[in-house]
């Protein structure tokens, strides 16, 4: 597997924990929306978009602020006929700072998400990130009792 471009320079940004160099991937009014549904105890927006390099970066930010040794790895990989390239990735780091209301608790998190990506001119033009959210929360799905 071989991740090139623009992509490649985003994930390699996620790695080296740069939040300017992430927002920098994207096109001046580039869209990055998350596609997961907050469990009922999170407040706001189920599906959050934010749109320009500042807001995509200021959000990053935060993040990489409350999991401070996090490490992305891209494990699977597509480039669709529009040239939209598909990502699939897992996500390990410990959570050391408050992010919004998910408090931290020095918990390890690991969880796995899809990335789709429509580059453009400027950079990225269109980002949707997909994951689940209760095993980013930490909840681990209990066996059904038969």
């Amino acid at each position: 597997m071989i991740l090139t471009g623009i992509v490649a320079r985003y994930f390699d940004a996620w790695n080296d924990h740069d939040p300017p160099a992430c927002g920098a991937c994207f096109a001046p009014d580039g869209v990055r929306e998350w596609r997961v549904l907050a469990p009922p105890h999170i407040a706001g927006d189920p599906f959050p978009r934010f749109v320009g390099r500042e807001a995509i970066t200021e959000r990053i930010r935060q993040f990489m602020e409350s999991l401070p040794d996090l490490e992305v790895d891209v494990s699977a990989l597509s480039e669709g006929s529009d040239e939209r390239v598909w990502t699939e990735w897992r996500l390990r780091g410990t959570h050391a700072l408050d992010l919004g209301p998910w408090p931290a608790r020095g918990e390890p998190v690991d969880f796995s998400g899809v990335s789709i990506f429509r580059p453009g001119p400027g950079g990225i033009a269109h980002a949707i990130d997909y994951w689940d959210t209760l095993l980013m929360f930490g909840s681990r799905p209990r066996a059904a009792a038969y």
